[in-house]
């Protein structure tokens, strides 16, 4: 019965985005690939040097209450970063769920936008196949960057994003988007 009401609600928001004459306005949709940084110094009380690149993926859905200001909710697959070390494999997985709210500078067909909100976050770090760190938490996430409007309804979007994660020292992203507004 709850997957019916979902599926109602879905189809009513689509219908209502949709019956929208303001493309700057209502629901929207995307996905994107990104490079992900993460920098480990230390594994409990373990010097290391891990810092390491790999590929992300990042879906989102958001709602735009007019061309200024809109809420998003993004998942996160920040991909499986590996290196050896003293001739270990050390690995750190992440994924994380992080809603927030966007700000929007509109000039014309391109936007300026900052994003800020909390990533509730899963990581995973081992060695050789034994886990050091297998966590969950919440985090600030944050960024900016600069989007394009084509076809009227496509945003296209080059965004940098910091991430707090507090297992590792430092971690960043740099994402292509595209999103379909209804």
């Amino acid at each position: 019965m709850s997957r019916i009401w979902l599926v109602a609600g879905v189809i009513f928001a689509v219908a209502a985005a949709e019956a929208r004459a303001d493309e700057n306005e209502g629901l929207y949709l995307g996905a994107g690939l990104g490079d992900f940084s993460t920098e480990i110094d230390s594994v409990e009380d373990v010097d290391i040097d891990f810092d390491e690149d790999s590929d992300a993926t990042r879906f989102f859905a958001g709602w735009r209450f007019n061309p200024f200001l809109a809420l998003q909710l993004d998942y996160l697959d920040f991909g499986d970063s590996r290196a050896n070390f003293a001739g270990l494999e050390v690995r750190a997985d992440s994924t994380g769920i992080a809603p927030s709210i966007v700000g929007t500078l509109p000039l014309g067909p391109v936007e300026l936008f900052a994003r800020g909100g909390m990533l509730f976050y899963d990581v995973e770090i081992d060695a050789d196949g034994a886990s050091f760190i297998d966590e969950s938490g919440e985090d600030l996430v944050y960024s900016a960057g600069v989007g394009l409007t084509v076809l009227e309804r496509l945003a296209l979007r080059a965004e940098y994003e910091i991430i707090e994660i507090d297992e590792f020292d430092d971690a960043e992203a740099v994402w292509l988007t595209a999103a379909w507004r209804f």
